[in-house]
């Protein structure tokens, strides 16, 4: 028996926790003997489940379905494991993956509230894409809310993203993110512990939260409130000796009581992008803005919009230009992708 069977054989056999998986396969030069009896385990339940296994056509099926769909299966042991997932102690042996982006050291986790408010939106993609800039690779959960957002802003730079599913790789949860799904695939690459099929189950989700936090050096978390699954990533990455991170929100707002809660444990607050290099990539070089050019006008105006949102009267106010002026000012900076216009007449930065 292929040893690399034997490992997919042992992730799927049911009743045994990650942990105990991985101390097997560290163990066991070859895990085939376990199922066919030849090795005594000291835990007899554990050893029963083992040569109780009975799916050895499922895993022949699936690996065919897997290599025509253009993905992989990644054990423990492959050398295109990643290192970092590898060295936390209930990794997963098993991943499948698709797509062609190779996982490195320098990788981010960026989560939050799938019912995000829009500046929290913006402001994860807009960090995302700026850390992905310096070829920092964000990993993400495929979530609606935050987990889009950082996704679309890693994948419009070059360190691109990792998107972790609580499903098979076959599926696409939610389906609104589809079309990201694709992207994704595409530019970056999709994971999972799941079996081909496996659908969205609600006790996978925390399951998934251990690898977003086990890929990466550190975890930031947008919004989040005191319920919120990003709060169990967090604490799983503290577990792993990573680097926790929270935007602090607005007291009264339930939305963040998660991340503020979190920076009133010891998260470490951001309140700029150099803050999470320093944290975690220090002594990489990044762009803190793309480059655009204003003239006089489009710079003032541009001063007065910060990254939460504003309406355009106050910038009228603010800036004592006359309203046609100031519309015609907002305009050009919408064209050249500095601000962004809001529904109900307001803006701010991109």
């Amino acid at each position: 028996m292929d040893d690399k069977v034997a490992i997919i054989a042992l992730h799927r056999v049911e009743g045994i926790g990650s942990a105990i998986k991985r101390r097997l396969v560290d163990m066991h030069e070859n895990l085939a003997p376990l199922f066919l009896g030849k090795v005594k385990l000291g835990d007899d339940r554990v050893y029963k489940k083992i040569v109780a296994f009975k799916g050895w056509k499922d895993i022949d099926r699936d690996m065919k379905k897997i290599s025509d769909m253009g993905a992989e299966i990644l054990t423990i042991k492959d050398r295109e494991y990643p290192d970092q997932l590898r060295n936390i102690p209930d990794a997963p042996i098993v991943m499948y993956k698709k797509g062609r982006l190779k996982i490195g050291a320098d990788t981010i986790a960026i989560v939050g509230s799938r019912a995000a408010s829009f500046e929290s939106i913006n402001m994860a993609e807009k960090i995302a894409q700026t850390l992905s800039s310096s070829g920092i690779t964000v990993i993400s959960g495929l979530a609606r809310g935050v987990d889009a957002a950082a996704h679309k802003g890693a994948l419009k730079e070059k360190g691109k993203t990792v998107g972790v599913l609580g499903c098979g790789i076959d599926i696409c949860y939610p389906a609104e993110n589809r079309p990201l799904f694709k992207k994704i695939e595409e530019d970056g690459c999709i994971l999972s512990e799941y079996g081909l099929g496996e659908p969205p189950l609600p006790h996978h989700f925390p399951m998934r939260n251990r690898i977003i936090a086990g890929l990466s050096k550190g975890v930031l978390v947008v919004e989040a409130s005191q319920r919120s699954g990003s709060l169990i990533t967090a604490r799983l990455g503290l577990e792993y000796g990573r680097e926790v991170m929270a935007i602090p929100g607005n007291i009264f707002d339930e939305g963040y009581r998660g991340t503020n809660s979190l920076i009133k444990q010891g998260a470490k607050l951001i309140d700029g992008i150099e803050d999470i290099i320093t944290a975690c990539f220090s002594g990489l070089t990044f762009k803190t803005d793309k480059h655009v050019d204003l003239d006089n006008n489009e710079r003032y105006i541009y001063g007065i919009i910060g990254s939460t949102k504003i309406h355009v009267d106050e910038v009228v106010e603010k800036s004592g230009m006359e309203t046609k002026h100031v519309m015609a000012i907002l305009t050009n900076l919408e064209l050249k992708e500095a601000i962004k216009g809001i529904p109900g007449g307001f803006y701010l930065r991109i």
